[in-house]
């Protein structure tokens, strides 16, 4: 285990859906930071496909540090949503959300990455930069949240010209926020 008490609450979440078959992508301002500038982040937000059946030896496996509702584990695996996970030794919450199954999710999970977390070799996965910036401007859509648009700006500005804008703007016209990302793209001087 990393010494790191938040890699080593990633990494004891993602033994346990690993060990279950649960397809997960580590999301939110933990892949911001990845992709983007470094992100201090109070949560880890994970996106993931399980079945309630998984969800049930997810929470009776998890080790007795983490709170969880079991209910709320099969819950969103069967309707979709949010559940969470609060590690006890340092407060870290994680939040489970089970994605819907649309062609846009579909893909998010299918480009997802493994990356390194240190130099030991801890890696897990990760949305792609382009399903970061996507998935904070769809948060965003609704909340109109200043974070959501630095971090999304944040991976814009760091991985500039690396980017696939044609995903990008294919998936942004899709889901109605062409017009964000336009704007997103202007203020990285892209």
């Amino acid at each position: 285990m990393p010494d790191d008490p938040f890699l080593d609450v990633i990494q004891c979440v993602v033994e346990h859906l690993d060990r279950h078959k649960v397809s997960y992508a580590i999301t939110g301002s933990v892949a911001s930071g990845v992709h983007g500038e470094p992100v201090q982040s109070q949560d880890v937000d994970i996106a993931l496909r399980m079945l309630p059946s998984q969800a049930r030896d997810l929470a009776a496996s998890l080790p007795a540090r983490f709170y969880r509702s079991a209910e709320s584990l099969e819950d969103v695996a069967r309707d979709g949503g949010m559940a969470n996970l609060i590690d006890s030794r340092t407060g870290l919450k994680i939040d489970l959300s089970v994605l819907e199954h649309t062609p846009y999710f579909n893909e998010v999970m299918a480009r997802r990455v493994l990356m390194p977390f240190d130099p030991d070799g801890t890696s897990f996965y990760v949305v792609t930069a382009e399903d970061v910036i996507l998935m904070k401007l769809l948060w965003r859509r609704e909340s109109r949240s200043e974070k959501q648009w630095s971090n999304a700006l944040s991976v814009a500005r760091v991985k500039r010209t690396t980017l696939d804008w044609k995903y990008l703007l294919g998936h942004a016209r899709s889901l109605g926020i062409e017009d964000d990302l336009v704007k997103l793209r202007g203020e990285a001087g892209i």
